[in-house]
């Protein structure tokens, strides 16, 4: 979920991450994973691709509709507006359904509802599930249905997110978060919303999130060892069954605040919000959020276990630094960076002769999908890396008046990040959305949703810098 937290609290934190898909449970999932041939990149006339792919009609990308949620309404009317808007897109949910789960269970679709009607019958957070029932009364979609896609739909997505240091006009430097939406579905690309959170009427904007999207982790520590099998299946299976929060749901609490009546989690270091407010709420500072990853207060990474989860990959950043977290089901590896830092779908360092390597030791048969996910998330990291250098150093060279004590972390601005953010392959012809917040001031700088794949004319006019 690219989110973010508006100024009035003591920490901005944007937010996106990303959750893992595991073929544990059911190995028949990872076969139908929905992937895209990358393109090659030798983009001469004579052997474009692009120019193979059928004409069609160009729509250019728009701004997501934007919708306020008032949080001192009870749950169940938060979302009234929004289901009015999408009543229909959110109808179709019961056919992708069929595609999506139907795909990860083989059996009839008709034994497959009243089996999922049966077993999805909650979410873990309270408040959550009365959220989802409001919505399901509004649309006359069936709770289970709604169980389903806030939980199983996080398994398929894919993105590229990072944070970049750019000029704050003032004569310093700031982090900025960057992220997108790469998803094989495209009947979802109705259904992006921007949604500003408010905790009173009319009152100042407290958080923003633009459509939950958590991408895939192909690795996982101590894979094909049978304690640690066993342990990560039975969490998912906690999670279908509302017994355990999903990783969505465990994010949301660092980013939407709650009333100080409600008590914080065990596991959550929260705070209190500014006293101007009418009524206390608190938050979670982005040092407590690392904390709860396995940061020790020195600033240092704990060795030590962490609240399970899916493996999944996350990004934080507070206008200063940008860290990201390749979590595992109890710990956590952190890697921030003050200048760029970039995560998608890979581990850093690894490639998908690692993930073969990995599968031969374990005795496992990873397939051909799996390398294909490594390698496109790989070339989508050193593209992003590389562009980012590349317009850093063209700037450098154009600059005449340059102290010594020039810091190159001002060079670039905002509008360059929304430029490297929509060169190809980090936006692409999956992409749903991109967007760059600024996370000192609180708000989402830039964004944009494509209704329609991206063509070849847009990948020729926005291709890599280094293509």
């Amino acid at each position: 979920m690219p989110a973010i937290r508006s100024q009035g609290f003591r920490t901005e934190v944007a937010r996106s991450s990303g959750g893992q898909y595991e073929a544990t449970i059911n190995s028949t999932f990872r076969n139908d994973v929905h992937l895209r041939q990358r393109p090659t990149k030798n983009l001469s006339s004579e052997n474009d691709p692009f120019t193979k792919v059928a004409s069609r009609k160009i729509v250019a990308p728009d701004e997501p509709p934007r919708y306020i949620i008032n949080l001192s309404l009870p749950p169940e009317q938060r979302y009234l507006e929004v289901c009015a808007s999408l009543k229909s897109e959110i109808k179709t949910l019961p056919g992708l359904f069929n595609e999506v789960v139907g795909s990860m269970l083989p059996l009839p679709h008709q034994w497959l509802h009243r089996l999922c009607r049966w077993m999805l019958r909650k979410v873990y957070d309270p408040e959550e599930n009365m959220e989802l029932k409001g919505i399901s009364k509004a649309t006359g979609v069936s709770m289970y249905l709604l169980v389903c896609f806030n939980v199983l739909l996080d398994l398929f997505m894919g993105c590229s997110s990072g944070g970049a240091s750019v000029g704050d006009g003032t004569g310093g430097s700031k982090m900025v978060h960057f992220r997108t939406l790469d998803w094989g579905m495209p009947a979802l690309r109705r259904i992006v919303v921007w949604l500003d959170f408010v905790t009173e009427d009319g009152g100042p904007v407290v958080a923003s999130s633009i459509t939950v999207s958590l991408n895939f982790r192909p690795n996982r520590h101590q894979k094909g060892k049978f304690a640690s099998d066993a342990a990560y299946a039975w969490h998912l299976v906690m999670v279908l069954l509302g017994q355990q929060p999903s990783i969505a749901s465990v994010l949301r609490k660092y980013l939407i605040p709650k009333p100080i009546s409600v008590a914080p989690p065990r596991w959550s270091r929260f705070r209190r919000t500014s006293a101007n407010a009418k009524k206390d709420w608190y938050s979670v500072s982005y040092i407590d959020v690392l904390q709860e990853f396995g940061r020790a207060a020195d600033g240092k990474d704990a060795d030590k276990q962490i609240f399970s989860s899916t493996a999944c990959y996350l990004c934080f950043s507070n206008g200063v630094e940008t860290t990201v977290i390749e979590k595992d089901r109890v710990t956590a590896r952190l890697r921030s960076s003050e200048n760029f830092i970039v995560i998608t779908n890979s581990d850093e360092g690894m490639s998908s002769g690692d993930l073969d390597s990995h599968a031969q030791q374990k005795g496992m048969v990873y397939d051909s999908s799996l390398a294909e996910i490594v390698d496109e998330a790989k070339d989508r990291k050193e593209c992003a890396e590389h562009n980012w250098q590349n317009m850093k150093r063209a700037a450098l060279r154009n600059l005449k008046d340059r102290s010594s004590e020039f810091d190159s972390k001002m060079v670039l601005d905002m509008q360059n990040v929304v430029e490297m953010v929509q060169m190809y392959p980090t936006t692409n012809e999956t992409t749903h959305f991109a967007c760059v917040m600024d996370t000192r001031e609180g708000k989402v700088y830039w964004c944009r949703r494509w209704r329609k794949p991206v063509g070849a004319a847009w990948i020729r006019e926005h291709k890599s810098l280094t293509w």
